[in-house]
């Protein structure tokens, strides 16, 4: 029990001061009403120590009691804690530098550049700045962004920046290129807008915004071509993109394992050793404690599909293994309706069926169809004939396995969309859907003009965080700094290839998204598949999705049209309207609340837009910690659970999981087929594709049924999801949500198979 205190100096000792010790806690919980009991969190932390304790001791266990007990709440009260003691461990007192101090600091140990701000700017900043905000932050939060996001030297161990210091850093960046008169009052928006955590920012941003490392983009997706030439240049690609930052989407469009190469005098190898090579490349450079990661794109019509697909199953023969890379299997709508009737489909690759091939990826299915049975009625062409459903179930069936085989519909994502240009792959976390071009060698990668012969396409993210109830102009205004911030990340970003820098600023996409959907609808006690739920949800997407275009309408007249706007639909006026999956109204009766045919007429007049393509919704599974929200547009797992990234580990809660008014529903309830819906629906109003989670409690010898396999997939299909991402699944109990309606729907499905466990479709080793 706690008797004596070793003050700060290390040799000062004093008594336990009980009115003192009792004063930490009553003012951690101060603001929390009577949510915490703060007394009993300082009788327990006293306990646990022994006689005599160092201040920052105590301090320490104070926190630890606090997350043991697993609440919003408690969490909010460690976070008080945490902000005075992470604010004396980096400057010794609860006495922060000014920014000028601490920048000025920084720009001489070659961690930041100076951004140009004049002494003045610097004063008038420095009134603005509030560092009592962290002491309104749940402590995962506070420490995610120490530990994650703000400037450090790892190798000695130093740290700069507490939180409020990281916000004004980049806010300071995006608008260091603003007129004088108006800079300093651009710079408190920003900076009010991060540290009332509405406007999220991804990872790049956060970590390298105002320094030496001016590498922004999230996202980066190329092809490769069936030549050594272009090969060659997409490890290059993967190699140096990993090392920037970026996480990859792949699609290596080359030939199958025994066609023929130089007339028949070699033998290929195959696609395996190539999705190897690009592991490694992959795994070899570290982003923020981690190796990089890669997804890899197939066409379920490829001969070697069934490989593709159990390349991460540990059952699958050492040789045949590659656990470096994720899989996503590229299906259309022509495929399901091979699966939906049970019929086989003839294999074919790039080399084989070349227009064949391309047509995958055309604007107009009914061509790939003609073209498909031209080659079937060919008696000249060898066809080799599998099962469609087979090529389904492999995938799907080692999705519950590993979690990690995804799916592209290849028609979908080229139908629904302003771009012109072919769509060959998705990014790694699957919501970035933009037009690529295999390299024709590395030359071409060097090079600043024109010159078509090859594109890597990059996105920058950023997303609006639904942490409040707003307006419409309240909505419009944060759409629009989000898209200031990523036009600026895409002209002001260091590029790795010039020709990647010429065609990034051409095209100019833009990535926004959701975070926090999870606790809205908490919020507002509504449930994700009631047809309540489905109508906000209908707003909210819809909402978002013209507000971005709005945003990008206005930055048109400051950045002027993106230099590639005519490779887009956006000078027709397009809209998601002109587009959509029409299924996707049978799941509500959705009623629009935008003028969009005024807005496709203005989009016309003015020529297009600033950006190429405005929306996707990421995970924003770290940046989402950050802010103190859910991620993404999921459901949440557990109203408390603990969170990893990459070597850092903590205790997260849902915000205000602990207020009987918010009703959250557990991601692991209901349907995989809510879900669906739920991705349709935003889907919709969405020019860029969604990372669609799913997840499915999984009891430990329950199998999975092939039907439900092909129904939810035959779903997807029909309600027009352009990608289906993580398949989470859970073997333990776990602690279930009150909810204020059932999560799970009554309404019975068609089975179009019959019943068998998915194991019988596993493939043989």
């Amino acid at each position: 029990m706690l008797k004596e205190i070793i003050k700060r100096d290390g040799v000062t000792i004093e008594p336990v001061i009980a009115p003192k010790v009792n004063g930490w806690g009553q003012w951690a919980a101060e603001h929390l009403g009577d949510k915490v009991d703060w007394s009993t969190v300082v009788m327990e932390a006293c306990r646990r120590l022994p006689e005599r304790a160092s201040s920052s001791e105590l301090m320490d266990m104070l926190i630890t009691v606090c997350l043991e007990r697993e609440s919003w709440s408690d969490y909010m009260m460690a976070g008080r804690l945490y902000a005075v003691q992470t604010t004396k461990q980096i400057y010794g007192s609860l006495d922060h530098p000014s920014i000028q101090a601490l920048h000025s600091k920084l720009v001489g140990l070659g961690l930041m550049r100076d951004m140009g701000y004049t002494d003045t700017e610097y004063a008038q900043i420095q009134e603005f700045i509030d560092h009592s905000r962290d002491y309104h932050t749940p402590h995962f939060a506070l420490y995610h962004i120490r530990h994650k996001y703000a400037i450090t030297n790892k190798v000695k161990k130093l740290e700069y920046e507490t939180q409020q210091f990281v916000y004004m850093r980049m806010a300071m960046t995006i608008c260091e290129h603003d007129a004088p008169g108006v800079k300093v009052a651009n710079v408190k928006e920003f900076y009010d807008e991060f540290a009332n955590r509405a406007i999220s920012a991804p990872t790049p941003n956060y970590v390298n915004f105002g320094t030496t490392l001016e590498s922004y983009a999230s996202c980066c997706i190329y092809a490769s071509d069936d030549t050594i030439p272009s090969l060659a240049a997409g490890d290059s690609i993967a190699y140096i993109m990993t090392a920037a930052s970026s996480g990859l989407g792949s699609n290596i469009m080359t030939r199958s394992s025994g066609d023929p190469i130089r007339g028949g005098a070699i033998k290929h190898q195959g696609k395996h050793k190539y999705w190897v090579a690009v592991g490694a490349a992959t795994d070899a450079n570290m982003q923020n404690g981690r190796g990089g990661a890669v997804n890899v794109f197939l066409s379920g019509f490829d001969p070697e599909a069934d490989k593709f697909s159990v390349m991460q199953n540990p059952l699958t023969p050492v040789d045949r293994q590659n656990r470096s890379v994720f899989a996503a299997l590229i299906q259309s709508k022509f495929m399901a309706r091979k699966v939906a009737r049970n019929e086989d489909i003839f294999t074919f690759n790039c080399f084989t069926a070349p227009d064949l091939y391309a047509a995958i990826y055309g604007k107009d299915p009914a061509v790939f169809e003609a073209l498909y049975n031209t080659y079937e009625q060919d008696p000249t062409f060898k066809k080799n004939y599998v099962s469609a459903r087979e090529v389904v179930l492999r995938h799907e069936t080692d999705a519950y396995g590993v979690g990690t085989n995804y799916l592209m519909w290849a028609d979908e994502v080229n139908h629904h969309t302003p771009f012109l240009d072919a769509i060959y792959s998705l990014n790694l976390c699957m919501e970035v859907a933009q037009p690529t071009k295999p390299y024709k060698d590395h030359s071409y990668l060097y090079r600043t003009d024109d010159h078509g012969e090859g594109e890597i396409s990059m996105c920058n993210l950023g997303a609006i965080n639904l942490v409040d109830e707003m307006t419409d102009e309240q909505y419009a205004r944060r759409m629009y700094l989000i898209l200031k911030m990523i036009t600026y990340t895409i002209l002001n970003s260091k590029y790795p290839f010039p020709h990647l820098a010429f065609t990034a600023k051409a095209r100019r996409n833009a990535g926004i998204g959701i975070m926090g959907l999870a606790t809205h609808m908490a919020r507002k006690q509504l449930s994700y598949d009631t047809p309540a739920g489905r109508q906000e949800m209908h707003r909210l997407a819809e909402r978002h999705m013209y507000f971005a275009i709005r945003a990008s309408l206005d930055l048109s007249k400051e950045f002027g049209l993106a230099p590639w706007i005519h490779k887009t639909r956006w000078p027709e006026g397009w809209t998601p309207q002109w587009t959509y999956n029409r299924n996707v109204d049978q799941l509500g009766d959705f009623t629009n609340q935008y003028d969009w045919e005024s807005l496709s007429a203005e989009i016309k007049a003015n020529g297009g837009l600033a950006h190429s393509v405005l929306v996707c919704h990421m995970p924003g599974e770290s940046s989402s910690k950050a802010l103190a929200s859910p991620n993404g547009l999921y459901k949440i797992r557990e109203k408390v659970l603990v969170k990893k990234d990459g070597n850092l580990k903590f205790r997260w809660a849902a915000p205000q999981s602990d207020n009987p008014d918010y009703h959250y529903e557990s991601a692991w309830l209901g349907e995989k087929r809510d879900m669906i819906a739920t991705y349709a629906i935003w889907q919709k109003w969405t020019d860029g594709a969604i990372s669609a989670d799913f997840h499915k409690p999984v009891p430990k010898g329950t199998p999975i049924m092939s039907s439900e396999l092909l129904q939810d997939y035959l779903d997807m299909t029909k309600y027009g999801l352009k990608s289906h991402y993580y398949m989470n699944t859970l073997t333990k109990a776990f602690r279930c949500l009150k909810v204020n309606s059932p999560a799970v729907s009554s309404t019975p499905r068609k089975r179009t198979t019959p019943n068998r466990p998915c194991s019988s479709v596993s493939p043989r080793p």
